[in-house]
């Protein structure tokens, strides 16, 4: 049976012989010249073995049978090990092609990537929140942006600017957020909120405040950003539309204010792609996700009927304007 390699270079050898050239010819078929050269050497001089691709020897093959054997819960790798220990370097892949051919690979269940396992279900407001911060400067000064973030809708509950972070701004901008969503402090159910494990947040001063309020306080894993991945997001835009544009602030009054601008147009005005390309402030106002996709959808059905419409129009009124020509 003819391959596609073998048509490339009997076109190759046809179109050469009418004067083309090798290199026309490949780029007109979207093959590099490296592959045509290295298909024609093979084709004359027969397939080269590579370094390393002969069988394993009967011997070989035996001391893998007898570490097997000897021990049936060992897979390749640990195979491997044990025969250079006695002097015998086999490719961990050599010792899994062969235990494959006999059929002595056992299944192996890996667990899932943390990562990949959610921690947390939101499906309203005020269920879980965010907060962490990080740096800017002002005067030249290395200073701090502490944030709450809500998880659910991504609005920004509160924001601080700090020369430093300890428990004490931990503790102040929570009861901000508190105050600020109108949630009392006493009788109520608080926000679960999600930091990582920093010295102001693991400190027995905020765990002694998180306790007495009765709110939770919930530590993202070690080595785990994607624990509190929407405000790593966040700052990751403050930082590429606000922050890095300005370098550096005069004086905290300015910085306050041109962030305090940011912080109110990412709310109310910007779109995310995550909210469905609603505002936080849309989302945290509707609280339904399920009530903004039906929305989403009613926008999608009445934007394909004007269009229907329009065309339908337009296509009668070149059909009027014919018929009006005609006679």
């Amino acid at each position: 049976m003819e391959t596609q390699k073998d048509r490339v270079m009997k076109l190759v050898e046809a179109h050469s012989r009418q004067g083309r050239t090798v290199s026309e010819v490949l780029a007109s078929l979207g093959v590099k010249r490296s592959t045509y050269y290295r298909w024609k050497r093979r084709g004359e001089v027969g397939p080269t073995p590579r370094r390393g691709s002969y069988p394993l020897t009967p011997e070989e093959q035996q001391r893998i049978h007898s570490v097997k054997e000897a021990h049936p819960e060992y897979r390749h790798r640990r195979i491997q090990g044990v025969l250079q220990a006695q002097g015998i370097y086999l490719s961990a892949s050599a010792i899994y092609g062969h235990l494959k051919r006999l059929g002595q690979v056992e299944p192996y269940a890996r667990r899932p990537a943390p990562w990949e396992e959610p921690r947390y279900e939101v499906w309203q407001k005020n269920l879980l929140w965010g907060c962490d911060w990080t740096r800017l400067k002002i005067a030249h000064l290395r200073w701090h942006l502490l944030t709450v973030i809500d998880f659910f809708s991504r609005w920004i509950v509160a924001f601080d600017l700090i020369p430093a972070v300890n428990a004490a701004h931990v503790k102040a901008i929570y009861r901000a957020g508190l105050v600020a969503q109108g949630i009392p402090l006493p009788f109520s159910r608080k926000p679960e909120l999600r930091v990582d494990r920093g010295s102001p947040n693991t400190s027995g001063v905020t765990r002694e405040f998180f306790e007495i309020l009765g709110a939770e306080l919930s530590f993202a894993r070690v080595r785990r950003p994607t624990d509190n991945a929407i405000t790593e997001r966040f700052y990751g835009t403050v930082k590429q539309e606000e922050i890095y544009l300005v370098g550096n602030y005069p004086d905290e009054r300015s910085a306050r204010e041109e962030i305090g601008r940011y912080i109110a147009h990412y709310n109310t005005e910007r779109p995310h792609q995550a909210l469905f390309n609603f505002s936080p402030a849309y989302v945290h106002r509707v609280n339904n996700k399920t009530a903004l996709l039906q929305e989403r959808k009613g926008m999608k059905t009445a934007t394909r009927e004007r269009r229907k419409e329009y065309w339908i129009n337009l296509e009668k009124s070149d059909s009027l304007n014919s018929l009006i020509l005609s006679h």
